[in-house]
């Protein structure tokens, strides 16, 4: 019944059957045979490596293909360099009239790479490349869908200092409408790494021409990994923070106009950083956020363009180390690695353009170690701008900045800088500034201390390179030092303070240095003056030699930075002096002291123009100086006058009672000194003018002088009780001897003394003939006044009348024997004239007779009252005859006679002590009439005692001298 059934029928029918089987078992059996014979072979004999296949599963009806564990070893680890769990391929039939490979679907689950750059700077995964490389063209593949999930890479590069390694896993990749030579679908990739760190692309690719476009997201990139592989082109160490970023690329590999790509990032933000530098233990610059509005990159134009960098709450430690060297600069300091400096040769080709610079809430501390004790600045908040354009540090860069420093003082600047030279120039506002913040910059005075202080500056700032011409650094402004004050630390007392001082005009340079004012205003200026206990001024103590300071070898030494001051002016100023070298201390105060002080300057030629005034206790007690004088070389030339007028003596009782042994009940002072000084030839005048002085209670001072101060003082006042002294100065300076003041003093005491000891010599000085009054001379016996004694009289008169408070005393004084003995003759005298002629009744004194007559009635005179004739002793013998003749033995004869008789009838007629009283009392009567003949001296000064000094003889006269107090 099979008849019907040809050989060609079931040829027709086998055959098919055959080819079917034999179709099923190739594809089934036959191709993952083939794949795991040709595979391994094709891998070791192109790569030299070894393929390990896993199980490889094949279906040629639909032409899917699947291969589990497929990995390759790197023969010098022993570990899988790629490996992939599964791989699944859906191959498309259309392929055939398609000219190309079409797969509907390929499937990669469970990716590994593992890819490491070796010391040498070889790329393991580059082994996996064929050697021979055939130029052909790239085969026409279409996938309409590529997906890897689960996939990982493991990357090391050990090429780096810090042989950085990074795992990311998983990653999930999708490609749809893949093309190799025309334009593929969209794609996606998403990435993570053990960190947390998350990559996600999608976009657009190409493979013929080679072009990509689409969306690059990065997050949460560890700024640590950023640094692990970077670490050689960076300065810095990264030791914390993350990075996020986001934009849109452009891709594309142009065979005529050369590699395409256009990068415009939406966001650009690294959060948390923290800046080191290498080796430091600790971050120096920390930064919460950084963000990048707008970056643009163009490979073509080789070109970055940013909007704006925008920094917020940026913390930064800087400091100068006691060498001078900036830690700044530590942590910017070219990359040690030469790999660095290639890579940085040629990014300088690229030009980065940043629109402006932001740094907000910033805070950097700064610390100064080169100063002592060390200054630390804290700047917080800070606020900058900079209007960058293009990163070239060689151009200037406009910068505008804000901040507090050390939460008081303020500070702004505004201007342009040129980072790579530092070059600047600034418009400078600082204000409120506490100079303790910067007491190290100030000399250092042991022995004072700064209790406050704030200063404040606003100007122009320029800074020049070192190979510029022109000072390095230039400042012209204004500044103001207000609340300032210094005090000592022994007793913790004020030495100088004001209240705010103004300084305008101000231009100071550096290399070569130089400063210069216009104006300087200082109000309620302080100054403590004193001497110590030991003698010393209290300034020579307190401005000791600073350390590391050497004063110049003398006043006129040139200074080595020229300073110049236009007018110093003075406002309610103070100056308080104080005495502690005596007991009670003395203390006096000039205040409302004002004026000016013009042209200051340390030239060694310069005259700087000096007038003050100020008032001492009170403004009744005005003080005045006026002058000139050469700052720093005063001995060259000087020409100063000052005026003290109505300073209250008692002020000065310190010193009376202590030198004068009295103390000041009253009085005024009024004194002029004028002091001129050229070439070190000093010619000095002081006019001292002294109202109404009277001396209260003595001191038991043993320091005091040992002169009649009050007697001095009564005879320097005139008429209306003024001491007026004019005592000049003279003298050289280089006289290691000479001082003005010792001087002075000298000078007054010489006075003093001459007074004293010869009163009526200065008064005769005032009035001349007024010194011959000193001594009044009287015939013995007599009461009666010379005229010369009357004028000289009357001369000390005049002069007594303008020294009111000199007392004059006159002493009812008589002289023995010559007083007694003239009183008696004029007895005698008066006996004799009875018993002798008419014409002789009218005799005054014996010498009015010869000897013979004055021998023959004092005979009768001594019979008289003796009642006997005299017996006369044996006369002298006569002279020799040929020596003399017979009349002149007689009249020696006689008068020795005469002689002897007056001696026998003065004992007679001896006078008693009323009558000598009386003698005393009728002479000083006389005095007192001839000084008081004029009607100018007041007679209450006029004083008669019988206590004064005793007279004396001269030249046959009784001399009685007269007395001051």
């Amino acid at each position: 019944m099979l008849r019907w059934i040809k050989p060609w029928m079931l040829l027709a029918v086998v055959l098919p059957l055959l080819a079917f089987g034999l179709y099923t078992a190739g594809g089934f059996w036959g191709v993952p045979r083939l794949i795991h014979w040709q595979a391994p072979k094709y891998v070791r004999e192109e790569l030299g490596k070894d393929l390990k296949l896993g199980e490889v599963r094949f279906n040629p009806f639909n032409f899917q293909l699947d291969i589990d564990g497929i990995a390759i070893d790197d023969p010098k680890d022993r570990q899988p360099m790629v490996a992939l769990k599964q791989v699944h391929a859906d191959f498309q039939v259309s392929s055939l009239w398609k000219r190309g490979y079409v797969f509907r679907e390929v499937r990669l689950d469970g990716p590994f790479a593992r890819a490491i750059i070796r010391p040498d700077g070889s790329l393991n995964l580059a082994e996996l490349l064929p050697k021979d490389e055939r130029d052909e063209p790239m085969p026409n593949v279409w996938i309409d869908e590529l997906s890897v999930s689960h996939g990982r890479i493991d990357f090391a590069d050990r090429s780096r200092a810090l042989k950085p390694e990074k795992q990311l896993s998983p990653i999930e990749f999708t490609l749809k409408n893949f093309r190799t030579r025309d334009e593929s679908g969209g794609f996606t990739l998403h990435a993570v790494s053990e960190d947390g760190e998350r990559f996600d692309w999608q976009g657009k690719l190409s493979l013929e021409p080679i072009a990509s476009n689409g969306r690059i997201a990065v997050s949460k990139l560890k700024a640590r990994t950023a640094y692990e592989f970077l670490s050689e082109e960076l300065p810095f160490q990264l030791s914390r923070g993350s990075i996020d970023f986001a934009g849109r690329y452009d891709f594309a590999v142009q065979p005529n106009a050369g590699t395409k790509l256009d990068v415009a990032m939406s966001k650009a933000v690294a959060t948390d950083l923290g800046l080191r530098a290498r080796g430091a233990g600790d971050d120096w610059v920390t930064v919460p956020s950084v963000a990048l509005d707008n970056m643009r990159l163009s490979l073509a134009r080789q070109s970055i363009d940013i909007d704006a960098v925008r920094i917020d709450g940026l913390k930064a430690k800087a400091w100068l180390d006691p060498d001078g060297s900036f830690n700044i600069d530590r942590l910017m300091a070219a990359p040690p690695q030469p790999l660095a400096v290639t890579r940085a040769g040629a990014a300088a080709k690229w030009k980065t353009n940043v629109g402006r610079i932001e740094v907000k809430q910033g805070d950097v501390e700064f610390e100064d170690r080169t100063v002592k004790p060390a200054a630390t600045f804290k700047l917080a908040p800070l606020t900058l701008s900079a209007k960058a354009g293009s990163l070239d540090t060689t151009k200037p860069a406009p910068i505008t900045a804000q901040t507090t420093i050390n939460g008081k003082a303020t500070a702004s600047i505004e201007g342009e800088v040129v980072l790579d030279t530092m070059a600047a120039d600034l418009h400078v506002e600082v204000a409120g500034m506490p100079l303790k913040d910067v007491q190290g910059y100030l000399p250092d005075y042991p022995k004072l201390t700064l209790r406050s202080g704030d200063a404040g500056a606003k100007g122009q700032l320029v800074l020049l390179p070192d190979d510029a011409p022109g000072p390095s650094i230039s400042f012209s402004g204004s500044a103001t030092v207000t609340d300032f004050e210094v005090i000592e630390v022994a007793d913790q007392s004020e030495l100088i303070s004001w209240a705010k001082l103004d300084a305008d005009g101000v231009r100071y340079t550096q290399a070569p240095d130089a400063l210069s004012i216009e104006r300087i205003h200082a109000r309620k200026p302080n100054m403590r003056v004193f001497i110590t206990p030991d003698r010393n001024f209290n300034l020579a103590r307190a401005f000791a030699t600073p350390a590391h300071t050497t004063l110049p070898a003398s006043t006129s030494a040139q200074p080595e930075m020229p300073i110049k001051i236009g007018r110093l002016r003075l406002d309610d100023g103070v100056m308080d002096f104080a005495d502690y070298s005596i007991d009670p201390n003395f203390r006096a105060k000039i205040s409302a002291l004002a004026g000016t002080i013009s042209d200051f300057s340390t030239k060694a030629d310069a005259v700087s123009t000096i007038d003050l005034r100020g008032q001492v206790i009170n403004r009744f007690s005005p003080v005045v100086i006026r002058g000139k004088t050469s700052p720093l070389a005063y001995d060259r030339y000087t020409d100063i006058a000052m005026s003290f007028k109505n300073i209250e003596l008692p002020l000065f009782n310190p010193y009376s009672g202590r030198w004068a042994g009295y103390a000041i009940a009253k009085g005024k002072l009024n004194t002029d000194l004028h002091y001129e000084i050229n070439n070190r030839n000093l010619a000095a005048e002081h006019h001292v003018v002294i109202d109404q002085l009277e001396w209260g209670e003595a001191t038991d001072s043993k320091d005091k002088v040992s002169l009649p101060i009050r007697m001095a003082t009564s005879l320097l006042k005139d008429r209306h009780g003024v001491i007026d002294l004019q005592v000049p100065v003279a003298g050289t300076l280089d006289d290691p001897k000479f001082r003005v003041w010792p001087v002075i003093w000298q000078i007054i005491k010489n006075l003093l003394v001459k007074i004293v000891t010869a009163p009526f010599d200065w008064i005769g000085s005032l009035f001349k003939g007024a010194e011959k009054a000193q001594y009044v001379a009287f015939a013995p016996g007599s009461a009666d006044l010379g005229e010369e004694a009357r004028a000289s009289l009357g001369n000390l008169a005049k002069g007594l009348v303008d020294r009111p408070a000199v007392k004059i005393e006159i002493p009812t004084a008589t002289l023995a024997p010559a007083d007694p003995e003239a009183l008696a003759e004029k007895k005698i005298v008066q006996a004799m004239a009875p018993l002798g002629r008419r014409k002789e009744e009218g005799l005054t004194s014996l010498d009015e007779l010869d000897p013979e007559r004055r021998a023959e009635l004092l005979a009768k005179l001594y019979k008289q009252e003796m009642g006997e004739r005299p017996k006369l002793p044996e006369t002298q013998e006569a002279p020799a005859a040929e020596e003399a003749s017979r009349k002149e033995r007689r009249a020696a004869r006689d008068e020795g006679e005469a002689a002897w008789l007056r001696t026998e009838l003065i004992d007679h007629y001896k006078v008693g002590e009323a009558e000598l009283t009386a003698l005393g009392q009728a002479r000083a009567n006389a005095i007192q009439e001839a000084l008081l003949a004029g009607g100018e001296l007041d007679p209450t000064r006029v004083f008669v005692t019988a206590a004064g000094k005793p007279p004396t003889e001269q030249e046959g006269q009784v001399r009685i001298e007269l007395g001051l107090e």
